[in-house]
């Protein structure tokens, strides 16, 4: 019996400490520009991570690395212990990175089910052939996939709106839309960029549980950029602060609130992020 029970504990060590995003030395240079200097990363599988510095401090620069909107200049990235550093935004998508962004990206004449359902389009076996013909494998995948899309929509708390168009809806809704349709690419590893933005209050709280709710459900690792601090501070087990480029200071949200480094970044705070 105990045998069986250190096992347990050893499989749980385990996969707590298991890294599901390594990035070592990673550099991004525009020109003359260093937009991220060394940023090192181990991630830890199920953690959820907050990535906070003053605007032009490098933040959205990082995400863009990880998903190859821009190419890394030095150093190196990996996801569960596979190097993605030159591999391209689909194939990393592909593998189980999702992300949303500062400003939303939605098909805004499409209705909030089909932005959903284009989400799973990265996990699609059938062919060209296949869906135009109607054939029985693209029938199944299709009824899996709106199956799935309203399980999502329920989730979210936004199967109600199914039939509306994206630029129908208001902001706080479009970020989780945006969210489901990153959810629908089944990711592993969610990134999101400046969720809270735009919202009130009672939206902003209501996201801090639905962020934590769907970590649990989808067993998904998390890293948010924000500038809203009780977002970060209230759901984040850990935060690395970025300024300029460099990381100035890593820990829990209480560390990092009393670091002298960080309140000096902040109240010497520039203008855009890069």
């Amino acid at each position: 019996m105990m045998k069986q029970q250190t096992s347990q504990a050893n499989k749980t060590t385990d996969k707590q400490e298991r890294i599901i995003l390594s990035m070592k030395n990673v550099t991004k240079k525009f020109g003359g520009i260093v937009a991220v200097s060394n940023f090192n990363l181990d991630l830890r599988e199920g953690e959820l991570l907050g990535l906070i510095g003053p605007n032009g401090a490098g933040k959205t620069t990082v995400f863009n690395l990880i998903t190859h909107v821009f190419p890394v200049t030095e150093g190196k990235i990996e996801f569960l212990g596979r190097d993605i550093t030159k591999l391209s935004t689909d194939k990393i998508i592909r593998l189980g990175i999702a992300r949303t962004f500062q400003n939303i990206r939605l098909f805004g004449s499409m209705t909030v089910e089909e932005n959903i359902l284009t989400g799973f389009h990265a996990h699609l076996k059938s062919n060209i052939f296949s869906s135009v013909a109607f054939l029985p494998g693209y029938q199944s995948e299709e009824k899996y996939f709106k199956e799935k899309a309203e399980e999502l929509m329920k989730d979210l708390g936004i199967e109600h709106l199914r039939t509306f168009k994206a630029t129908a809806l208001p902001y706080g809704l479009q970020r989780k839309l945006e969210i489901a349709r990153a959810l629908a690419t089944s990711p592993k590893l969610l990134l999101l960029d400046e969720p809270a933005a735009g919202m009130n209050p009672d939206e902003t709280l209501e996201l801090n549980e639905l962020i934590l709710k769907i970590r649990g459900k989808y067993g998904l690792t998390i890293i948010v950029i924000e500038h809203d601090m009780k977002v970060i501070m209230n759901i984040c087990e850990r935060i690395i602060v970025l300024d300029h480029g460099v990381t100035i200071a890593e820990g829990t949200p209480k560390e990092i609130q009393a670091n002298p480094e960080v309140i000096k970044a902040y109240l010497g705070a520039g203008d855009e992020d890069a």
